[in-house]
């Protein structure tokens, strides 16, 4: 496999691995996790997102390596394949009793994420501990909304406290200037733990109620001003195109494809 990284031409090795005693080649150190999907192997997960690096901080996505006379369990979202011959199992017995027992502690954990929780492991999961007196019952501390946050160059929401006491929030639990409204945070939560919610001309999350501004095609409001200043301070987007809604920026681009087209030649 060839890949371009700084304009360095790099080379990767193909190794080949078992998973679930069956072969495959894959590129040297990638993911194990990028495997099995790529593979359509199924692997639950809770703080995985393709765009961002590895965090094992759910640890559902554990699989068991084995080796001659030991094995062990490790996680794939960060994982790097990088030794022939390694033999991973996705659904052993000792990986199903791992994630079980994860599983039942973020319950106890987000006892209102019960629904989400069996829906990403794939099987119904029986309480065992008591629920913790957290703040937020459907949060289970994946990561995933503040990781994105900060990915975007935003950072404004973070982590505070410890225990049961830890929470995702903007700091001092107030409205957050650096805070653009974009609702990646809940769109990327697994739970639902983040509420935004869309009123008419305006949208409401993290104690900050941002105007939404008009697309200058149909009219309808979608984003805030701290959005577009945001892509603006990013990328040399015009204004009125980064203002455009979704759908009218699609429409236009069909048009301008069809714009482009002669008939000429269907037409003699």
């Amino acid at each position: 496999m060839v890949t371009f990284h700084h304009s360095i031409l790099v080379v990767k090795n193909m190794l080949e691995i078992f998973i679930n005693d069956r072969q495959y080649g894959v590129p040297d150190e990638t993911r194990l996790l990028d495997v099995c999907r790529d593979q359509q192997i199924p692997i639950p997960t809770l703080c995985y997102h393709p765009a961002l690096p590895g965090f094992a901080g759910c640890r559902l996505c554990v699989v068991e390596l084995r080796k001659e006379t030991w094995s062990k369990l490790v996680t794939a979202c960060e994982y790097p394949v990088f030794k022939a011959g390694e033999r991973f199992y996705t659904d052993s017995d000792m990986v199903k009793q791992s994630r079980r027992m994860t599983a039942k502690l973020l319950l106890a954990r987000a006892p209102e994420a019960k629904e989400a929780l069996e829906r990403i492991l794939g099987e119904t999961i029986t309480p065992e501990f008591e629920p913790l007196q957290a703040f937020n019952k459907k949060c289970v501390l994946c990561g995933l909304c503040y990781r994105i946050c900060q990915a975007q160059g935003t950072g404004a929401i973070y982590t505070m406290g410890r225990g049961a006491d830890k929470v995702v929030e903007t700091p001092y639990k107030e409205a957050n200037a650096d805070c653009i409204g974009c609702g990646s945070c809940a769109a990327a939560c697994p739970t639902g733990a983040i509420v935004m919610r869309e009123l008419p001309g305006k949208r409401a999350i993290w104690g900050y109620l941002f105007e939404l501004l008009p697309c200058p095609d149909c009219g309808k409001r979608h984003i805030t001003d701290r959005m577009v200043a945001y892509i603006r301070a990013q990328s040399n987007m015009p204004e009125e195109e980064i203002r455009r809604c979704p759908e009218c920026r699609q429409k236009n681009i069909t048009t301008g494809m069809l714009i482009g087209i002669s008939h000429e030649p269907l037409l003699s």
